[in-house]
Parts: structure tokens; C-alpha cells; sequence
């Protein structure tokens, strides 16, 4: 699609009765008509309207046909939230320079879809551009230490133990690996993306190549002394590509057959309808270059995410509307911002099944913080990351007055402040990042997105760069080179390195507060859809946490698991209301759990009710329902777990019961047809 017909679309989009109403409605109308007029002329001088067009068409399309469709991750623009991309408005003043425009090359255009949904995207994109015009991102993986040590051992055979017959190659690869093994234990356990020690000289270092843990790791360089070969190999082919994969969400849209631009690899994906059981492999294609060299040529990015929070929300609309006559219209997009009982849940901690607040450590933040604010979420949410993770305590103590705000240098606080205030003097996002730069040291935005992005990828020399360009910059301005240069040091590129940008914060904040309030205000439809969600996706640990939040925190009861009673999914069976005598909320688990079939799960049902065991071994169909069925029953806690005298059923004694009928039965059949007169 050509520019000046993507600005045509824009355009008469924006005309559309619904979106004139919907800008027309708003009490700033005339400040957003000016600046969607500001973004359009700006995102065609770039020809950023393309990208922008195809993502608003595939979304309203899926919006059209069910009530929610997914949540833009870039909610920094006005047109996105006139024509319906989003529902969130633009936050803060300095989103609108932080758009597609204010970065060198392609934007990243990421959207959240339903968990259950995202195959039914994927699917209209191609029918929609072209089997032949869409594919998936290909991607690269390269020999990391472990592995290429492993592999350098085995090809060197340093200890001569080799030996040409079969006995001795079994011998020989047991022997090998073992002492492979041993080599690449004696390096420490890594804790997330980058491995750190602490050296000999006290400082803790990050290990990213074998020279680094050689030098660093006293027991690593034990044995590397003992084998120097190894290390000599493993210089060269460390680093080496040595698998191929496909991006988790990223494609890419052409508009012409991408065989013509491309290389491309046909690979098999695991396509499901979000049941658990209904899965198949399908063959799609992927390009066999990168996503830089795709952008190079002009395509763009986009990631369709699975999000399963948007599932639960959307499960739990369905359940709120169907049980309350007055709120057949609930919109989740509607409630306020402000409600004070969802505030108080955050600051209790009690954020089991509340979007980015399930790690501890996050329900410590939110309740260090003391949320009483949506900022406050918002701030949490970017927060909680390696880089500005250290900085959570002085944000808290600065929040409630404890610690005086301060900017790190007096010379450089006239710059910063305006910038900084609102999270009390710490940067906390992206955009902080680039206003700091822009105000103190004259970048350029575009400047400032580049300098984070190769923080990110580890670009020295262009860090370097940056760096000069900071300390000059800020030395016209009255600041001490030692001081802008401390202030790079140790406050940009420390937190440049894992930083969100707020707009993605904030989506992710406002789906964390809306979670919050329906665990607030609808409890039962929460967790009911919530357990729904995570059966389809066969998480049972996380449904033993959520049955246990359940009946430790949110006052539910779990009903017993009965076979005459259990359907296919979680049922809310009543809720609490002491006027009619009920003294608490009760749900009703499905007969489904860990290591049963859907199909046995449906012939259990179907064949209902069950008097005995002998009934289940009869009714039930041995091809669906087997010892392995049954197994997975008991365990799940469907049959009796103690006698009379109290003493503790094993689970084997249902399992050996079963199998003893279904024997039975299998003799009584044959019988049967042997007793038969076949002449009649």
C-alpha cells in the first residue's frame, strides 16, 4: 500500500461516523482533532502509515466479531485510540513525540490478542494479504559456553579413551560426558540473562565468554590448565550460529510474495484451539533472514502475543453479565480509575492472579509502594526489571517522605526535574531516558532511541559515541564533565538497560488494575474464569495455587470433586449471601485434571451417573477410560482417600479395583459369545 493511499484510509476512517463521535465526545475534541492531524502528516512523511493500517484493519476486524479483541502496546497516539486500536488514551506530555517518527527506521508494532484467539489472527491475516505475501520471522540461535564446551571436549578427546568397538563408543560417549560435565559444573549457576561472579579481587564480573570465566572462575581454570587445547578450540567456534528457529509472535506482511525478496524454510508449528486437547501440526513458512535484514528491506515487524490475561478477562465479562440482570452491558473499559478498594488490594499483597503482580517479589513492590494512585501501578510494573529493580526502595522511601527527593547533582537538577518529579527524582521509564538526554545534553529524541537500543544489543562503539556526545553536550550547559560522566555511568546506562517505555507500562498497568478489580468486585467470576483458562491450557500447578487462593483468601469454597456432579469446567454454585442463609461462595471443580483425557473426561460424563466402581468399569468405554484414567482420578481426589478405620487409601487400590472389574467384564463378554447358538 502506497503512502498517499494509507493517509487516504487514515482519513476516511477518521470520518466515520462512530469516530467522529467518539473525538467529538471528548472534552479535549479540539486539542486531539489537532494533534491526529499533527501524527497523520507526520507518520505519511515517513510512510509509517502502512504499518498502521494493517494492524488497525486486522484488529477491527477481530473486535467485530466478539466483543474484545487485544490491547496495543503502543498507546501513545491519538489516532490509534480514535479509530478503535486501543482503548487507552494517550499518557503524559511527552508521548507525543515518542512515535514511530521520533525513531530511526521501522516501529515495532506489538498487539495483544486473546490467548484463544491469536491462531483465529493469524489465520485472517493470510487470508486477508496472501498465503504468499505473509510469514514468520526466522531467527538464529548461537553455540552458548555450555554447549560449545561440551562439544569441543567430545571432538578433542583429550584423555584418549577412545576406542573403535561398539562397547568402547558407549563406554567412551558415558566418559566423555561425565567429565564434560564436570568441566561445566564447576562454573557457578547462572541467575537470568547474563552469568556474574564475584572475582578474586572482590568485584563481581559478568562472564560472557569463555576468556572472561577462565580469567574470573578459580575452579573453571582448574581444569582448562589441565586441557589447554580446549580452550584454544572453543575460541573458535564460540559464538558460531548453530540452530535455526522461528520468532514467537513476529511476522511479517509484504506486498508482493515474499519468495521474491526472501528466502524462506518451511517449518511445522503446533496450532491448538486453546482446549489443551484439539492440537495439530501445521506447516507455515518462515523467512530465512533476521528481522534487521527484513526491516533493511522494507518490511516491518509485527508481534501477534497470546496474552491468556486477556482470556480471563474476557471469560469473566461473559460470567459478570450472565449473572447480574442490571450489568448485561458490563464494559470493562469503563470502570474508573480511581476505586479505592483496589487500591487497599495492593497494598495488602494479596495479588494472586492479578496481571504482572503473580512473582512475590511484585506483591513486596506493590506493597512497599502503598499504591494509591493508577500512577503508582504504572510506575510498579516498570519498576520491577533488573536494572531499576535496586532503585524500588529509594522510589518507596521517597514516596512517603522518609528521604529527601534529590536529582544526583545539583548542576544537572534544573535539567532534569521537570522530567523526574513525578516519580520522585528516579527514572522509572524510556522516555525519561530521552528527555533527560534531549534536555541535558541536546540529543535529538531520535538520538535517544538509538543510544537505548544499543544499550540494549551491547554496541560498544556506538555507546561510545554517545557517551562523548552526552558528556559535551552537558559541559555546554555548566555541568562538570566528572559529573555528567558519573551520571552516565551510573544512572543512564545502568537503567537504559532493561527500560520500559511508559506507554508500554502503562497498557500493562491498566490490565493489571482491570484484574484487580474484578477480583475485587467479582471474585467468583474471576477465579472461575481464571481456573477455566488455565485448564484449557493444562497449567495445573498454577490451578492448585489458584484453588488454594481460593479457599485461603478470598473466602470460596471448593466443592468436593464428585463424578456424578463434575462437569467439563468450573461452575460457580452459589455465592454468598447471608440474607438467604448462604454463608459463602461455592465452586464446583470439572471432572478434567492433570493426566485425563478430553475424551475420557466427555465418556465420564456422558455415562453419569456411577453408583460404584463396578458401574465405572461397566459404563464407561475402555478405549477412552482406562487404569491410566483412573489414576489420574484418584490422585485428582474423585474417590474415597481413607477407610472406615481412617486408614489411608493408596491410590493403587483404585487402580488394581478397576482393572480386576474391567477383567471381569472382558470374561464375561467372551462367555458370552462362546455360549452363543450360531445356528440360532
Amino acid at each position: 500500500m502506497a503512502a498517499e493511499d494509507a493517509k487516504a484510509e487514515v482519513i476516511a476512517a477518521l470520518k466515520e461516523p462512530e469516530v467522529t463521535e467518539r473525538i467529538n465526545s471528548h472534552p479535549k475534541a479540539d486539542e486531539i482533532k489537532q494533534s491526529i492531524k499533527d501524527e497523520v502528516k507526520r507518520m505519511y512523511e515517513t510512510e509509517g502509515l502502512h504499518g498502521k493500517m494493517v494492524i488497525e484493519e486486522f484488529v477491527k476486524a477481530l473486535h467485530a466479531s466478539r466483543g474484545r479483541a487485544g490491547s496495543d502496546n503502543r498507546v501513545n497516539s491519538w489516532t490509534a485510540w480514535a479509530i478503535g486500536m486501543t482503548h487507552k488514551q494517550p499518557e503524559g506530555e511527552f508521548l507525543e513525540k515518542r512515535r514511530a517518527f521520533a525513531r530511526a527506521g521501522f516501529p515495532d508494532i506489538d498487539t495483544d490478542f486473546d490467548y484463544e484467539r491469536r491462531r483465529e489472527v493469524y489465520d485472517y491475516i493470510i487470508e486477508r494479504y496472501g498465503r504468499e505475501n505473509v510469514g514468520n520471522i526466522g531467527t538464529y540461535g548461537a553455540l552458548k559456553m555450555r554447549s560449545f564446551l561440551r562439544k569441543a571436549f567430545k571432538a578433542l578427546d583429550p584423555d584418549g579413551v577412545w576406542q573403535p568397538t561398539r562397547q568402547g563408543r558407549e563406554q567412551w560417549t558415558a566418559e566423555t560426558r561425565d567429565k564434560a560435565d564436570q568441566i561445566i559444573k564447576s562454573l557457578p549457576p547462572q541467575y537470568g540473562a547474563v552469568l556474574k561472579v564475584k572475582g578474586e579481587d572482590g568485584e563481581e564480573h559478568a562472564i560472557k565468554t569463555v576468556e572472561d570465566a577462565y580469567k574470573y572462575c578459580r575452579d573453571f581454570r582448574y581444569y582448562i590448565d589441565q586441557y589447554p587445547d580446549l580452550l584454544t578450540h572453543s575460541r573458535s567456534i564460540e559464538g558460531l550460529l548453530s540452530v535455526y528457529g522461528v520468532h514467537a509472535a513476529g511476522i511479517v506482511i509484504s506486498d508482493c510474495p515474499l519468495d521474491e525478496i526472501a528466502p524462506l524454510r518451511q517449518t511445522s508449528i503446533i496450532k491448538s484451539a486453546g482446549d489443551g486437547e484439539n492440537i495439530e501440526k501445521v506447516y507455515e513458512y518462515a523467512t530465512q533472514f533476521e528481522y534487521n535484514d527484513l526491516e533493511s528491506m522494507g518490511l516491518i515487524k509485527f508481534d501477534i502475543l497470546a496474552l491468556s490475561t486477556l482470556t480471563v478477562i474476557s471469560q469473566c465479562i461473559s460470567l459478570i453479565r450472565e449473572n447480574y440482570e442490571h450489568l448485561a452491558d458490563f464494559s470493562i473499559e469503563d470502570i474508573p480509575l480511581d476505586d479505592q478498594e483496589v487500591f487497599e488490594l495492593y497494598r495488602t499483597g494479596n495479588l494472586v492472579g492479578v496481571f504482572q503482580c503473580e512473582e512475590p517479589g511484585m506483591q513486596r513492590t506493590m506493597k512497599q509502594i502503598g499504591v494509591d494512585c493508577f500512577e503508582d501501578i504504572i510506575a510498579g510494573v516498570a519498576l520491577y526489571r533488573p536494572g531499576p529493580m535496586e532503585f524500588i526502595p529509594q522510589y518507596c522511601a521517597r514516596k512517603r517522605g522518609d528521604e529527601r527527593i534529590s536529582y544526583f547533582h545539583e548542576s544537572i537538577e534544573p535539567y532534569v526535574k521537570k522530567y523526574l518529579d513525578e516519580t520522585y527524582g528516579i527514572l522509572c521509564y524510556q522516555e525519561q531516558v530521552m528527555q533527560v538526554c534531549n534536555e541535558l545534553a541536546g540529543f535529538s529524541i531520535t538520538d535517544g532511541y538509538g543510544m537505548i537500543k544499543a544499550v540494549g544489543k551491547k554496541k560498544k562503539d556506538i555507546l561510545d559515541k554517545y557517551e562523548k556526545q552526552f558528556v559535551a553536550g552537558s559541559k555546554e550547559n555548566g555541568v562538570d564533565p566528572k559529573v555528567s560522566q558519573a551520571y552516565w555511568d551510573k544512572v543512564i546506562i545502568p537503567f537504559a538497560d532493561y527500560a520500559f517505555n511508559k506507554s508500554h507500562s502503562c497498557c500493562y498497568g491498566f490490565l493489571s488494575y482491570q484484574t484487580a478489580y474484578l477480583k475485587c468486585h467479582y471474585p467468583e467470576e474471576f477465579i472461575c474464569a481464571y481456573l477455566n483458562v488455565e485448564l484449557n491450557r493444562a497449567k495445573y500447578e498454577k490451578i492448585e495455587v489458584l484453588e488454594k487462593e481460593c479457599t485461603d483468601q478470598m473466602g470460596i469454597k471448593m466443592l468436593a470433586r464428585n463424578l456424578n456432579k463434575c462437569g467439563m469446567k468450573y461452575e460457580i454454585v452459589a455465592k454468598k449471601d447471608e440474607s438467604s442463609g448462604v454463608a459463602y461462595s461455592q465452586i464446583r471443580p470439572p471432572i478434567r485434571c492433570k493426566g485425563l483425557s478430553k475424551a475420557a473426561a466427555e465418556d465420564i460424563i456422558e455415562n453419569a451417573p456411577y453408583k460404584d466402581m463396578r458401574d465405572l468399569a461397566f459404563k464407561t468405554d475402555p478405549k477412552k477410560v482406562d487404569t491410566k484414567s483412573v489414576e489420574s482420578l484418584a490422585i485428582a481426589g474423585f474417590f474415597r482417600t481413607k477407610d472406615e478405620k481412617g486408614k489411608k487409601i493408596p491410590v493403587e487400590h483404585h487402580v488394581n479395583q478397576f482393572s480386576g472389574l474391567r477383567e471381569d467384564m472382558k470374561r464375561s463378554r467372551r462367555k458370552g459369545v462362546m455360549s452363543q447358538d450360531i445356528f440360532g
